[in-house]
C-alpha cells in the first residue's frame, strides 16, 4: 500500500512538472527554418530580382535591383518589418512591376500575420509596408489577383498593386482592438474583389458581416 502511494506521488508531481511547462510554440510552416537565400527574378527585359537571405534559419537581409543599376538596395528585413519574422518559401510571393517596383507578401510562420512591401528600384522613391495584412496564404482569405488587402483598427483597404487605386470600407466606428499576431481572432474570412469587400468580423462569440460593392 505504502509502494502505491508513492508511485501515484510521483506520479501527480510528473504531471505538475508537465503542465507548468510551458507549450512549444506553434509553427504554420512545415519547416519554419529558412536555410537558402529566396531569389525572385522579373521577366522583364531589365533583370528586376529580389533577394532573401537566411542566417542561422531566419531571414536577414532583403536586397533588390535590375540590371540597369549600379548597385542594389538592402535592408534588414526584421528592422523593415518592425520585428524578426520566421519565414518559409511556400509563404512568400513576389511580384515584379517592370523595373519601377516589386511587391512582396509573406506571412511569419509563427503567427501567421501577414506582411506587404512595395519595393521601388528609384531610390529616390520610399518603401511601403504594411503589417497588417490579410493574404491568400491563409485559407480563410480570398483575394483576387492582382489586388493586395490589408487593415487598420477602423478600416479594410484594398488596393490594386498596379496602379496603386486604393479602396477602403468601414470595420467600425470605434477603433477596434486587433491583435495581428492574431488575426483570426477578429477577421474570420475575408473575400476581396474588385467589385466587392465582404468580411465576417469576429465581435466576441457574435460574426458581424460587412459587405461593399467596390470598383477596382
Amino acid at each position: 500500500m505504502k509502494t502505491l502511494s508513492t508511485v501515484f506521488v510521483v506520479l501527480f508531481a510528473v504531471c505538475i512538472t508537465a503542465c507548468d511547462k510551458p507549450a512549444a510554440p506553434k509553427s504554420f510552416c512545415s519547416d519554419p527554418c529558412l536555410k537558402d537565400t529566396l531569389k525572385f527574378t522579373g521577366a522583364h527585359p531589365g533583370k528586376p530580382y529580389v533577394y532573401i537571405s537566411a542566417k542561422s534559419c531566419t531571414p536577414d537581409t532583403i536586397l533588390w535591383s535590375h540590371a540597369d543599376l549600379v548597385s542594389n538596395r538592402k535592408m534588414g528585413l526584421s528592422g523593415l518589418l518592425g520585428q524578426p519574422v520566421s519565414i518559409n518559401k511556400q509563404f512568400v510571393r513576389c511580384d515584379f512591376y517592370d523595373t519601377s517596383y516589386a511587391w512582396v507578401q509573406l506571412n511569419d510562420c509563427s503567427t501567421f500575420r501577414g506582411y506587404l512591401l512595395k519595393l521601388p528600384f528609384n531610390k529616390k522613391n520610399s518603401i511601403s509596408k504594411y503589417s497588417s495584412a490579410l493574404t491568400n496564404f491563409d485559407p480563410k482569405y480570398k483575394v483576387e489577383e492582382g489586388l493586395i488587402c490589408y487593415a487598420d483598427y477602423t478600416f479594410i483597404y484594398v488596393e490594386d498593386k498596379a496602379t496603386g487605386k486604393i479602396e477602403k470600407t468601414l470595420l467600425a466606428d470605434k477603433q477596434l482592438d486587433i491583435d495581428y499576431n492574431n488575426v483570426h481572432a477578429t477577421f474570420d474570412s475575408v473575400n476581396v474583389t474588385r467589385n466587392r469587400i465582404f468580411v465576417n468580423l469576429l465581435q466576441g462569440k457574435e460574426i458581424k458581416t460587412i459587405e461593399k460593392q467596390i470598383k477596382l
